[in-house]
């Protein structure tokens, strides 16, 4: 933790997150007095899903998504919990980098979503053209601006040019500037009806979604293409693409495996909030589930640099990802049931 100073000379105090939508939200909420975990915000936000959008590709591969849409976690805690909250865009960069300064000077914090290879703090590992990088602009300083990205262990600086860069940088899924900043929170919020309402969408995002490249239907047509990818692509082309799931599952915002690792976190606290074993139960599962998808990306990486035994192939690699499958149906199958029982 270090504690910083906001435009109206507030202390604002920085905590490092596992992920950074949830971080910020959970930031935002501090800020106005609410304390609230990074996991409770990822649990009744429904971060948690998957989808594989083959239509859409970054760095040429296709997109594989282990949480909810970039801003959907903010805008879902911030409803559920009875905050009143501002978000906008904008056509003009000047129009967005003049906003951000007369909010922050009210002492505003401010959540951006942002293109984290024109964050000049970032190292060269993880400059790469994402544009749904979330950070907090704390206040306007010589040159640029405070921020706190939650990623970091401490806050950093940012020119001016470099963050309306980062803000307006062009391609699928342009940020347009967005922003976004808590107006009030409600004291009193209702925990447990919002944990029900995430677990519910969570629920049904990952197994009813009638499209078969969302939710579970998804995770198994992603296996499938997957196993048939040699023949299909040809070795070398197979593993490029299997690189680019395998920084998916284990490097994009907290990676795949570590989504289920935080999932796992919110039902523990929320089995604690419901005094239930069967949350519990359920937690522990999701933790094996991570511990799954880890197990994946071992085998995927051995194929890649073609240091695998025999046994080490694109089938065994794609039948892991359909155990992950299966272990997540019954999963959210159970959960849903829970869920149910805590409504009556």
């Amino acid at each position: 933790m270090t504690t910083e100073r906001k435009a109206n000379g507030k202390p604002f105090v920085h905590h490092h997150a596992a992920h950074c939508e949830s971080g910020v939200t959970s930031a935002l909420l501090r800020d106005k007095g609410m304390d609230i975990s990074e996991p409770m915000v990822f649990g009744i936000g429904s971060g948690i899903f998957f989808g594989y959008l083959p239509f859409m590709k970054l760095t040429g591969l296709p997109i594989s998504t282990f949480r909810a849409a970039p801003g959907s976690i903010f805008r879902k805690t911030a409803k559920r919990l009875g905050a009143k909250f501002i978000t906008k865009t904008f056509r003009n960069p000047q129009k967005g980098m003049d906003e951000l300064k007369q909010v922050l000077k009210t002492g505003q914090i401010v959540g951006m979503t942002t293109n984290m290879y024109w964050l000049p703090y970032m190292s060269e590992r993880f400059r790469w053209n994402f544009l749904g990088h979330n950070i907090i602009a704390l206040r306007e300083n010589e040159g640029g601006f405070r921020i706190s990205d939650p990623t970091y262990e401490h806050p950093m600086d940012c020119p001016v040019a470099d963050l309306e860069r980062a803000r307006f940088a062009p391609g699928p899924a342009n940020p347009h500037g967005y922003m976004y900043y808590l107006k009030s929170v409600n004291p009193r919020p209702d925990l447990r009806d919002a944990c029900i309402k995430g677990m519910k969408t969570s629920c049904f995002m990952m197994l009813k979604i009638p499209m078969p490249i969302f939710g579970i239907r998804g995770m198994r047509f992603l296996a499938k293409k997957v196993i048939k990818s040699p023949d299909k692509l040809g070795f070398q082309e197979a593993c490029r693409q299997l690189v680019g799931l395998i920084r998916w599952v284990e490097e994009v915002g907290t990676g795949g495996g570590g989504f289920r690792y935080m999932y796992a976190a919110f039902l523990q606290e929320a089995a604690q909030l419901f005094g239930s074993d069967e949350l519990a139960d359920l937690s522990k599962e999701m933790n094996a589930i991570g511990d799954s998808w880890r197990a994946f990306s071992v085998t995927a990486a051995r194929i890649v640099k073609q240091r695998s035994k025999e046994e080490e192939t694109f089938a065994k690699a794609g039948g892991l990802m359909l155990i992950c499958a299966g272990r997540e149906e019954n999963f959210f199958n159970n959960l849903d049931k829970v869920v149910r029982k805590l409504k009556a």
